[in-house]
């Protein structure tokens, strides 16, 4: 193992409020004190030195959607955006209900070559939301989490039972509300945009009803209730309240909920079409404005690789979801302008906020613990090695042929300009240029 010596970094590290120009040594796939004369050197001037982002929503493809991507070519895809944690959605084939599944992917990810990969436990047998899956054999496993993917759990009893049962074991529970009854087969914010074009449409209501049970069986079950990816303000608002009552709930956002309005899918652009739907200007303010005040912890990618094939048919038929990372970085680091926020605060939302959310409070297995409890998410010396440098003023690379991800699925594509697709006048600037995982330097 090659040990590093990173020179002329301005270092931001949100665990220790640090933000300032400092030398990073590497030894043993360890952050330290001081390093052996012979470390490689890494001129990091003008570049910025903090750890790697951890991602808790992405989709993988692998196993079972081999065509839209698979853990290598996502794995690698996500270092260059600065993800040196990714947690995997469960929704593969077979799902993540079983450790022969999470032993699958956790080989393939092995020989990746890339991110880390946690995978996210399935909460029920299939996702079919009738039987509970073996949570603590899968926490044992190495699953941090335990989640539905985009699979709507209707059955408030089986969702009271999974509750209690995690929270027995100190497991994180990971739900996207959603009430299936509501959202019906719609493709799109309930709006007047959706009513121009004739779009079947998803109520606000479809996620605030969800959210409200979901809030009252926290109430009762005292689970760690992390909700992913809010899309409302009136959701922001919910779980505002519920924090306020020191309730164990968490929330996050995806990247371009941050940015896109309904506004974008007029036109029919099918790469607009989200399985968490854009909604109304004041949504996206509100959320923007919930990252700021902490009600949102984390910001995920909700990356969603697609083949081509999958975007060929009109929009209320095509495959929902966007490929996320290859536009994360610059998306990310315009983030502090727009929100009037400090760098090393937005930076916080993908490293020690995510972190805190998933790290075990009590450990099944030593082993599990040594998975977050390491560190992964600061700069302390003795903690393992995961960081990323960044260059803030270079211009991102979103053509087609510079793409990582093996989905090309973004509306981002081709742009270096917030101003051509939202209006919003924000250059697209940021790259990666090293990722570092366990003091292993990662191809950029």
């Amino acid at each position: 193992m090659t040990n590093l010596r990173i020179d002329n970094a301005r270092v931001i590290d949100p665990a220790n409020v640090f933000d300032d120009n400092r030398t990073l040594y590497i030894c043993d796939g360890k952050l330290t004190d001081h390093c052996s004369d012979d470390a490689h050197i890494i001129d990091a001037t003008g570049l910025i030195a903090c750890p790697g982002f951890i991602d808790l929503y992405a989709r993988l493809r692998e196993p079972g959607f081999s065509r839209k991507g698979t853990i290598a070519t996502e794995c690698r895809a996500a270092t260059k955006a600065g993800f040196t944690t990714v947690f995997c959605a469960p929704d593969t084939q077979p799902v993540i209900d079983s450790s022969s599944t999470v032993e699958l992917i956790k080989q393939k990810a092995a020989t990746a070559d890339g991110a880390r990969v946690i995978p996210i436990a399935a909460l029920t047998a299939g996702l079919e939301g009738k039987r509970l899956s073996e949570l603590a054999t899968l926490y044992r496993a190495g699953c941090l989490i335990a989640g539905h993917a985009d699979c709507a759990l209707d059955d408030t009893g089986v969702l009271l039972s999974a509750m209690q049962y995690a929270s027995s074991f100190d497991i994180p529970i990971m739900i996207r509300p959603i009430d299936p009854a509501i959202a019906g087969n719609g493709c799109a914010h309930a709006g007047s945009i959706a009513t121009k074009l004739g779009l079947p449409s998803i109520p606000v209501a479809a996620e605030t009803v969800a959210l409200a049970r979901l809030i009252e069986l926290c109430k009762s079950t005292q689970c760690r209730l992390h909700l992913s990816r809010l899309s409302s303000a009136r959701a922001v608002e919910l779980v505002r309240s519920a924090k306020a009552l020191g309730l164990p709930i968490t929330a996050d956002v995806g990247i371009h909920h941050l940015f896109f309005s309904h506004q974008q899918i007029d036109g029919f652009d099918v790469n607009f079409h989200s399985a968490v739907p854009f909604r109304a200007l004041e949504d996206r303010d509100a959320l923007r404005a919930g990252v700021r005040d902490g009600t949102i912890d984390s910001i995920c990618s909700d990356h969603a690789p697609h083949d081509t094939d999958a975007k060929l048919a009109p929009f209320p038929s095509s495959a929902p979801g966007l490929s996320a990372f290859d536009a994360f970085a610059p998306l990310l680091l315009a983030l502090p302008g727009l929100l009037s926020m400090s760098l090393i605060d937005v930076i916080a939302k993908v490293t020690s906020g995510p972190a805190r959310i998933v790290a075990p409070q009590r450990a099944l297995l030593d082993t599990t613990a040594e998975l977050l409890n390491t560190n992964h998410y600061s700069l302390d010396a003795g903690t393992s090695a995961d960081l990323v440098l960044i260059d803030p003023l270079a211009a991102a690379s979103l053509e087609s042929s510079s793409f990582s991800s093996h989905g090309h699925n973004s509306p981002l594509m081709g742009l270096s300009s917030l101003i051509e697709c939202t209006g919003e006048n924000v250059p697209l600037l940021g790259k990666v240029r090293h990722s570092i995982v366990a003091g292993l330097l990662k191809a950029n």
